[in-house]
């Protein structure tokens, strides 16, 4: 193993599926949240293994809007990170063998997920982790792989939001790196082509929101009281850092699909 890459990380995710320790129990948290698991349907979500404690609130809506939309989905029992906490020494010390040596495990991960898939007769994953995006297409390039917008897309209707958001699609300079595949962003603009009387004001990335002048670019640049967010990381930047007093409400887009759906005006 090249010692650039944490020996015992690998282990944990090939024992565990998890990438870091203290996770909850997916099974008690997905039954709280009464999401479905492991049942046989067309399109597997993986949620990416930090979320269901970061944001189960999040997953759950998602969830709710694809079951509103007639979807056949389900989520896993057990979700096997796919390894994109290990790249980070091999992409700071710019080591390309570290970093091919990254994409052999991902591969070894991402194909336990689907595995699960086709066990569960499953014909699509459905990625809602932005980082998993590029690792699993290209892993697996031949397979059915979306971002979770496109999912969304296809189990909404007209909508009608009469006012104006803010939009922070991201920079994805780190997914990049994983992986040179480019994201989906065509599919989160569909979405909001279904919303009649939405106004967008979007916000570029000149810079990631984890640098300092990213992350100021980003927060300076909004001017409504509601801003939407594709990135788990890009969210989790703003509503750590968004001023208290400028009462803008962050929302993951299906947070704010949901909203619109509940006549939430």
């Amino acid at each position: 193993m090249h010692p650039l890459i944490n020996e015992q990380m690998v282990k944990d995710i090939r024992s565990t599926g998890h990438a870091l320790e203290d996770q909850p129990n997916r099974v008690e948290v997905m039954a709280s949240l009464g999401l479905p698991y492991d049942r046989p349907a067309e399109n597997i979500v993986i949620m990416g293994c930090q979320n269901l404690r970061l944001m189960p609130s999040v997953i759950q809506t998602l969830a709710r809007i694809l079951e509103r939309g007639g979807m056949d989905f389900t989520f896993l029992s057990r979700e096997y990170c796919c390894g994109n906490y290990l790249y980070r020494p091999a992409i700071q010390a710019r080591d390309e063998e570290a970093m091919g040596e990254c994409r052999s495990y991902s591969k070894e991960f991402t194909s336990l997920n689907i595995e699960q898939m086709k066990r569960l007769g499953g014909r699509r994953l459905i990625l809602f982790c932005s980082p998993c995006y590029p690792i699993y297409k290209q892993a697996f390039p031949d397979e059915d792989i979306i971002f979770f917008p496109q999912a969304l897309s296809e189990a909404v209707g007209a909508l009608h939001w009469p006012k104006e958001i803010d939009y922070y699609a991201g920079c994805y300079r780190l997914h990049r790196k994983f992986a040179d595949i480019p994201m989906d962003l065509k599919s989160t603009n569909m979405v909001f082509g279904k919303i009649e009387g939405l106004s967008i004001n979007r916000i570029s990335a000149p810079a990631c929101c984890y640098k300092p002048e990213g992350l100021a670019h980003m927060i300076g640049q909004v001017k409504t009281d509601c801003m939407v967010h594709i990135c788990t990381g890009c969210y989790g930047q703003a509503t750590l850092n968004m001023p208290k007093d400028r009462q803008v409400k962050i929302l993951m887009l299906p947070e704010f699909i949901d909203m619109i759906q509940q006549g939430d005006l």
